[in-house]
């Protein structure tokens, strides 16, 4: 029989099964399945990227979205018929982006845990915020009301919802336990 587990985690998965044939209740038996794919997902994205790689994607990012929030800041100031949101997304990026950077360079450790717990909060908005504003972009775009196509709402929610998503993935997932074995004297 052949597993897609990687092989450390066949036994877990065999007791996974085992105990899932013992569920008879639907959301008892999802949230089985759903710690599984957690548990799975975790150690193939570990062990593809590694967790040094995904701060340097992380940093990028993070770098990527602060240039893009001065630039649309530039925009806004510059053309003056810009809307406000576009001012607002400028400051956005800049928040999300410096913040990000200020904790992963150590800057915000005095204020440990409320700076791990405010970037895992504004990462988990600007998740929402990013993929909501994706998805509005994209429905604009299929049938826009004056046939011109707005790209740059798409490129910017996607930019923001991914580098929470990384932001998120790094330090609620892998960083964790780390962080609090490193908090403790």
């Amino acid at each position: 029989m052949t597993y897609l587990l990687p092989p450390s985690r066949r036994d877990w998965a065999r007791a996974l099964l085992a105990e899932l044939e013992e569920i008879e209740n639907g959301p008892s038996a999802l949230r089985w399945v759903l710690g599984g794919g957690r548990v799975v997902a975790r150690g193939w994205i570990g062990s593809i990227v590694g967790e040094d790689n995904m701060k340097t994607v992380l940093a990028t990012l993070s770098v990527i979205n602060g240039l893009m929030g001065l630039t649309l800041l530039g925009l806004f100031l510059v053309t003056g018929d810009s809307p406000l949101v576009v001012a607002a997304l400028g400051v956005g990026l800049l928040i999300q982006a410096g913040y990000t950077l200020a904790y992963m360079a150590g800057a915000l450790d005095d204020l440990e845990p409320w700076s791990l717990r405010a970037l895992l909060v504004g990462q988990t908005v600007a998740v929402l915020v990013g993929f909501f504003g994706f998805v509005a972009s994209a429905l604009y775009n299929v049938d826009p009301p004056a046939g011109d196509h707005e790209y740059g709402p798409l490129t910017i929610g996607a930019l923001i919802a991914m580098q929470a998503s990384v932001a998120l993935w790094i330090f609620a997932v892998q960083s964790r336990p780390e962080r609090a074995r490193v908090a403790q004297p």
